[in-house]
């Protein structure tokens, strides 16, 4: 189900957030769930193998050069990058399942802290097919700084603020903030930042978008537009200027509190950006916004923004129970929301052969 995931939030930031998109996309993952639940568990796994070579500036091979897949970014948290060290020759092979690897980011880094990155060709859910891809070339160069900067409402800074920066569809690094409210990340030069975003409880959140809808929308060589914003090179300022707390109590069908079920927020939009704040590429790979009801069945997402006016919904882990969605209205629940969870039918039994 993993690659689904990954497939629907990539798909997100194809199509917009329409509610009518929303709903197609929803849609095709449930309806595509008993195929992947299938691909998941396959009895013989369809492996995909790269390989190619790590060079400097001046095109020369680099030995000892980590070549590497997050594994955060396939949204299996349990299992270890896929990672291997080029040869003297700076070459390198990489297998795995190929869902860990088609329609990944391929990364490389030395010694020096020099980086490279590569988008590699996507995958097929229809019928998933090995791609050659033997001739792979990463070229190291010295990484980007991202400088972020969160205060509060009356300017002081604000430690320890949950931040994250990423590009249309890859987060780039997550992190909490300093004493001074900073946070420096070092990135391959040719990333392209689209979003950048900050939250802490009690204080809310904030996050600036470097597209625009068209851009999103349009295939990549309809995207050179002047209008588009870029990231800055000067530090990003990000201003947390007050929450508006949600409180979640989950309750079974007789009334009674439901502890230990995992549930997260989806969406965010604040009225001046032109798109949501990607809370699940930002933050659902690492399970940082990700809360746990108690033994009351209630948890507090005391980092909700003051300027969420729109519905939201927030998505829950635990599968036993429907719905799995639930829906806030800031206007309408102010900031308290009931749920009563049913137990999931149990799934009907196939037929089954003499």
């Amino acid at each position: 189900m993993s690659q689904l995931i990954t497939v629907f939030l990539r798909a997100l930031n194809r199509v917009g957030r329409s509610p009518f998109a929303m709903h197609l996309l929803l849609l095709s993952i449930t309806l595509l769930a008993p195929l992947q639940s299938r691909a998941d568990n396959p009895r013989t796994p369809l492996q995909q193998t790269i390989q190619g070579s790590v060079v400097d500036a001046q095109n020369q091979p680099v030995a000892g050069a980590r070549v590497f897949i997050e594994s955060r970014d396939w949204f299996e948290l349990d299992l270890p990058n896929l990672e291997t060290t080029t040869d003297a020759q700076g070459r390198f092979k990489l297998t795995d399942d190929l869902w860990h690897i088609q329609g990944q980011t391929l990364q490389a880094r030395d010694s020096q802290n020099r980086m490279a990155q590569l988008s590699l060709p996507g995958p097929s859910l229809r019928e998933p097919k090995r791609l050659e891809l033997n001739d792979l070339r990463l070229q190291l160069t010295p990484p980007k700084r991202i400088e972020l900067e969160v205060v509060d409402a009356k300017g002081k800074p604000v430690p320890a603020a949950l931040t994250g920066i990423m590009d249309f569809v890859k987060n780039w690094g997550t992190g909490k903030t300093d004493s001074a409210g900073k946070i420096t990340f070092q990135i391959p030069p040719d990333v392209d930042l689209k979003y950048v975003a900050a939250l802490r409880d009690g204080y809310g959140a904030d996050y600036f978008v470097y597209t625009t809808q068209r851009e999103a929308n349009s295939p990549p060589e309809f995207r050179p537009d002047p209008k588009i914003p870029k990231f800055p090179d000067n530090p990003v300022r990000l201003t947390l200027a007050g929450a508006q707390p949600l409180k979640v109590k989950l309750v079974s069908a007789e009334g009674q509190p439901l502890p230990g079920i995992k549930i997260a927020p989806w969406i965010a939009h604040k009225s001046d950006q032109s798109r949501p704040m990607p809370l699940p590429q930002m933050f659902y790979a690492t399970q940082q916004i990700t809360q746990t009801t108690d033994a009351q069945g209630t948890t507090v997402f005391a980092w909700i923004p003051h300027w969420q006016k729109q519905r939201m919904y927030l998505v829950l882990e635990e599968r036993k129970y429907i719905p799995h969605r639930i829906f806030y209205d800031p206007a309408k629940d102010k900031g308290t929301l009931t749920v009563q969870l049913t137990p999931k039918p149990p799934a009907p039994e196939q037929d089954r052969k003499p």
